[in-house]
C-alpha cells in the first residue's frame, strides 16, 4: 500500500514546464556570451590594427645626423678569430695599407669563444663629437611623447638620450659639468649606463670593435665590446664599472657615475622643457676626425 505522504515517482508536468524553460535560458546566455565573445574578439582585433597603422602612419624617421654604418662595416672577414698558433688573435680591422691588424688575445680575462660580430672596428658609428638640438628645433619636434629615453640632469643643464639612436651607435663620448663620460647601452640587459672615462686624470675616447660578448651568436644580443683610442685595448661595461679585459690597461675598471634615467620624451620634456637632445653626430672628417685618443 502506497505512502500519501511520499512525492511522485516522476516530475509533474508544471515542473517539467520550469525545467524546459531554465534550460531554454541557459542555452541562450551561453549561445548568447558566445556570439558576444566572437564579435567582441573582432572589434578589438579591428581596433588593435587601427591603433598599430595610426602609430606607425604619424612615427616619422627622426633623421638622425651621423649615425651610419661605415663603409668597413662590410669588411667582415670568414675567420675573425684565430686560435691556431701559439698567440689567440681577434681580427681588428683593415689598417691603412689595406692588410688586417689584430688584437692578441692570449691573455684575456673573458672567454673570447665566445664573441661574436666580427664587423671591424669603428664600423659601428659610435659618437665621439654628439650633436644636441633644443625641443623647438624641427628635428626634435618629430619626437612623440611615447618615445622611450634616457635622461642625463648633470650640473650644466639636462639632457636626453634617445633609446633607439644609443642601442644602434652603442657607446657617446660626451662631457657635462668638466666631468668626460661615455654613456654605454647594453643590449643584453636592455640598459644605458655612463662611466667616468678619465684614467689617470686624462679623458679617452671609446669606440666600438663591432664585437659583442655574450652566450648568443646573435650579437645584438651581447654586451658590446669597446675599446680605448689610445691603447686599443678592450673593454667591458658592466652593472658597476666598464672594465678593460684585454690589452695594456687590462684590469682598469672606470665606475658609472650619473646613473642615466629610462624614461619618456613627453614626461622628461615635461619636468625639463629646455633639456638639450642628442640628434646624432659632428662626423666632418676634415675637421674632427675619429680621435687617436
Amino acid at each position: 500500500m502506497s505512502n500519501a505522504s511520499e512525492g511522485p515517482a516522476n516530475p509533474t508536468p508544471r515542473r517539467r514546464s520550469i525545467l524546459g524553460r531554465v534550460a531554454t535560458y541557459a542555452f541562450g546566455l551561453a549561445l548568447g556570451g558566445v556570439v558576444l565573445w566572437w564579435v567582441g574578439r573582432g572589434v578589438w582585433t579591428t581596433y588593435q590594427e587601427y591603433r598599430e597603422a595610426s602609430q606607425g602612419a604619424e612615427d616619422a624617421p627622426i633623421g638622425y645626423v651621423g649615425v651610419s654604418l661605415r663603409k668597413t662595416y662590410n669588411n667582415k672577414p670568414p675567420r675573425f678569430f684565430d686560435s691556431s698558433g701559439a698567440r689567440k688573435r681577434l681580427w681588428a680591422a683593415k689598417g691603412p695599407d689595406g692588410q688586417p691588424e689584430f688584437y692578441d688575445v692570449s691573455d684575456a680575462a673573458v672567454a673570447v669563444e665566445k664573441i661574436s660580430g666580427g664587423f671591424g672596428r669603428d664600423s659601428i658609428p659610435g659618437i665621439d663629437y654628439p650633436l644636441f638640438e633644443r625641443p623647438d628645433s624641427p628635428r626634435v619636434r618629430k619626437f612623440r611623447d611615447r618615445y622611450e629615453f634616457y635622461g642625463l640632469a648633470l650640473a650644466d643643464g639636462t639632457r636626453a638620450y634617445p633609446r633607439d639612436l644609443l642601442r644602434k651607435i652603442q657607446v657617446v663620448n660626451d662631457e657635462g659639468g668638466r666631468v668626460p663620460f661615455a654613456i654605454v647601452f647594453d643590449p643584453q640587459h636592455e640598459v644605458a649606463r655612463s662611466y667616468d672615462r678619465r684614467i689617470e686624470g686624462r679623458p679617452v675616447t671609446f669606440g666600438t670593435t663591432g664585437y659583442a660578448l655574450g652566450d648568443s651568436d646573435d650579437p645584438n644580443l651581447g654586451r658590446p665590446v669597446l675599446y680605448d683610442r689610445k691603447t686599443k685595448s678592450l673593454w667591458l661595461p658592466d652593472e658597476k664599472a666598464l672594465v678593460c679585459f684585454n690589452g695594456p690597461l687590462k684590469g682598469t675598471a672606470l665606475p658609472t657615475i650619473l646613473q642615466p634615467e629610462p624614461t619618456t620624451w613627453g614626461a622628461w620634456v615635461g619636468r625639463y622643457p629646455q633639456t638639450l637632445v642628442l640628434v646624432g653626430s659632428d662626423r666632418d672628417n676634415d675637421r674632427k676626425p675619429i680621435p687617436s685618443e
